[in-house]
């Protein structure tokens, strides 16, 4: 049985596979929200972004990527603070720079989440890309 974070995770994946945007995945974020993505093959920089630039993040993700599942392999809780092992696949739906529409991109994913009130406040990530076909 999930437990209720575990449960917002899940739901979460689910909504953003489904294609969803917006509102559609605002419901999950607290509204202190923040999204730190570490330096990766996708954003060497790293990243870092309110709930608000999420959100308008999600109507530019919509355009580029289609087909996108989470297989989550490991949680592990305790109190307010998860931790994810997850595998995500997608397809690229137009070129992205160098990278073709109907490229498959795979990253192996290590996921920290931080809940206040039942909602996530605070999510950061390690992203690990399998090599990218061009």
């Amino acid at each position: 049985m999930m437990t209720p974070h575990e449960q917002v995770l899940n739901n979460l994946y689910s909504a953003i596979s489904a294609g969803a945007t917006g509102d559609g995945l605002a419901v999950f974020w607290h509204p202190d929200a923040e999204q730190v993505e570490y330096p990766s093959l996708m954003r060497p920089n790293g990243h870092r972004r309110s709930l608000a630039d999420m959100i308008e993040g999600s109507f530019l993700g919509a355009k580029i990527i289609r087909e996108q599942q989470y297989d989550v392999h490991t949680v592990i809780e305790d109190g307010d603070e998860v931790a994810v092992q997850l595998t995500w696949t997608a397809t690229v739906a137009s070129d992205l720079g160098t990278i073709t529409a109907g490229t498959p991109l795979v990253a192996h994913v290590a996921a920290f989440y931080v809940f206040r009130d039942g909602l996530i406040l605070r999510q950061s990530s390690y992203d690990c890309y399998e090599p990218i076909a061009r």
